[in-house]
């Protein structure tokens, strides 16, 4: 049994039976836990890539673009807990992530003129840094509490990113015969791609027919909700994936960190669930899923 076999083991009897205890019995402050969770692997996964930064011999944006990141995702938070309307409350918040952008960015404007050939470079790092690590956990953030129906919404994203990972990886274990499929990560097969479609898809039928709330979609409805969500999850699961195996490949690491045993860094783990969670997010709310 291999390292990432056995960390998939741990996940499974270790890391689902304490994310049902939170989700099922420990709610309060529209998930808090879940919240704090968010936080921690926002402040680990930003620690990560800059060092991927360095090791690229690129600049490192520097502990500020870290902070401005978790402030936002907070305040993305506490719109979200104290909004009438929390979805849109959230929404005007990432407007301000912009301003944090410039913000970030606004010391270059003052640079010295020895500094200038890296200059590009440095804006390049900071831009990446704030939209990575900084606004795409905001996201996770308003899955966590954005939504009226917040338990069934994280149940479905969960279903749909960890089905889809899964399903790639066993898909990939027992068909997998056609690799090297992508220069960045050799290891990927068709036959894993299939699967983690499917297991993206069979998440979405779930999360929208047996497990939906009051707002489940019926018909016709129902069936074309769960294709287009189960497919657009699969595709930006897939190149979530891909893309920080990218960035690992231009900084010459096998993985973003050591901090998760058999998986390499948070950024490995997470980075999937970076890419998808907008695009969860706009079609719940463009398809009104999730609320009461």
């Amino acid at each position: 049994m291999n390292a990432n076999t056995r960390s998939r083991l741990l996940l499974f009897f270790g890391g689902i039976p304490l994310f049902a205890l939170v989700l099922f019995f420990l709610p309060f402050g529209h998930y808090a836990l879940l919240a704090l969770l968010v936080l921690a692997v926002q402040y680990l996964s930003s620690l990560e890539l800059r060092a991927m930064l360095r090791k690229s011999e690129r600049a490192d944006p520097g502990n500020f673009v870290t902070i401005v990141g978790l402030v936002q995702s907070l305040a993305v938070y506490i719109a979200c807990v104290v909004g009438a309307r929390p979805l849109e409350a959230a929404a005007v918040l990432f407007l301000i992530s912009i301003l944090c952008l410039m913000i970030v960015l606004s010391p270059i404007a003052f640079s010295k003129k020895e500094s200038f050939p890296l200059l590009l470079s440095t804006a390049g790092s900071i831009s990446l840094a704030h939209f990575y690590t900084g606004i795409l956990p905001g996201f996770l953030m308003l899955i966590v509490a954005g939504f009226p129906d917040a338990k069934n919404a994280i149940i479905t994203f969960a279903l749909l990113t960890f089905g889809s990972d899964s399903l790639a990886w066993l898909f990939g274990k027992l068909f997998g015969k056609r690799r090297n499929v992508v220069d960045v990560s050799p290891n990927k097969s068709v036959a894993g791609f299939i699967g983690g479609a499917i297991g993206s898809i069979a998440g979405a039928f779930l999360g929208l027919g047996p497990l939906a709330g009051s707002w489940k979609p019926e018909g016709s409805r129902y069936l074309v909700l769960s294709l287009v969500l189960g497919a657009g999850m699969a595709f930006f699961v897939i190149a979530g994936d891909l893309f920080e195996s990218a960035l690992k490949r231009s900084a010459g690491m096998k993985d973003s960190g050591v901090i998760v045993p058999g998986r390499g860094g948070v950024l490995d783990s997470f980075d999937s669930l970076y890419f998808s969670a907008p695009f969860f997010v706009a079609f719940s709310y463009l398809a009104r899923l999730f609320f009461l």
